[in-house]
């Protein structure tokens, strides 16, 4: 059996127009449960959900955040609103150049490793005060506090895996009270960006397939399996790891990882995640 979990404004209108029973109901959400897995009635509701512009992802029927363990979550644009790449080259006078080629890497269309080092060579010679600014500039998403703590008030760990860098991400994971970050490094010297960027440590870029690792290793070191995480990004740097979570969310996703994806948030902030799960549901009303 399966819930559809309907989010936004005109949820409940969307519902009157639905000939569907056992529903609960709160503010811009409803969830429609215990239907058939088979039921041909699944996807005319999600084909009307979507054509009223409202985000719908069908779950296991009384999915329980008690379940999962740990959630990993992209940085650029998924917990903030921002590329920190674009920002810290349009500080240095290269911003075009390194959006467009940023926007090229996400739809999947260059290798992640060398197109990165690519980009932050145009940055050499940069300040390094160039990244407290973007930290600055760093503004989180819509939903992105409701979400880590609600993950907190049921004991779920939470993590920052990002091909993004690490000064920004320890920022961000600071403000959200989250529980670490993995992120690519760049290298400074005499105060000034060298135009080099390392992975974790010092080590190998982290790109999708080191996310996906970085995410069996983070199960691993927490006692979980991996369908015991959650996982959510936007770009196909995401795509390995949310293949192989236990809920793996399209986060307003490029079309290469929205194709791929079970779940996809494509108009709400991240609190739209929040709802998969019955614990959510507790003060709704239920008919």
């Amino acid at each position: 059996m399966v819930d559809i979990v309907i989010h936004g404004p005109d949820a409940q209108a969307l519902l009157k127009t639905l000939n569907v029973e056992h529903v609960w109901i709160k503010p811009q959400a409803v969830r429609i449960v215990g239907l058939d897995a088979g039921c041909d009635c699944i996807q005319t509701i999600v084909e009307s959900a979507r054509k009223a512009h409202l985000d719908v992802n069908v779950v296991q029927h009384g999915l329980s955040i008690r379940n999962f363990g740990i959630i990993t979550l992209d940085m650029d644009s998924t917990l903030i609103q921002l590329e920190c790449i674009d920002d810290i080259a349009d500080q240095y006078g290269v911003g075009a150049e390194v959006a467009a080629m940023t926007e090229r890497a996400m739809q999947g269309h260059m290798e992640f490793a060398p197109y990165l080092r690519d980009r932050v060579k145009l940055l050499a010679g940069a300040p390094a005060s160039v990244i407290e600014e973007t930290v600055k500039h760093a503004v989180l998403m819509p939903g992105a506090r409701t979400l880590i703590d609600f993950m907190k008030a049921h004991g779920v760990r939470s993590y920052i895996l990002s091909g993004g860098f690490s000064d920004i991400a320890r920022a961000v994971a600071e403000t959200l009270g989250m529980d670490g970050y993995l992120c690519n490094q760049l290298v400074i010297a005499n105060g000034h960006l060298t135009g080099e960027v390392t992975g974790p440590a010092g080590g190998e870029i982290l790109d999708a397939h080191g996310k996906r690792r970085a995410l069996e290793m983070l199960c691993m070191l927490n006692g979980l399996n991996l369908t015991q995480s959650i996982c959510s990004g936007d770009g196909a740097n995401d795509l390995e790891m949310i293949r192989v979570a236990g809920i793996g969310v399209a986060f307003h996703g490029k079309p290469v990882v929205e194709s791929s994806a079970a779940y996809a948030i494509r108009h709400g902030g991240l609190d739209v995640m929040v709802d998969f799960f019955v614990e959510a549901w507790e003060q709704a009303q239920k008919a």
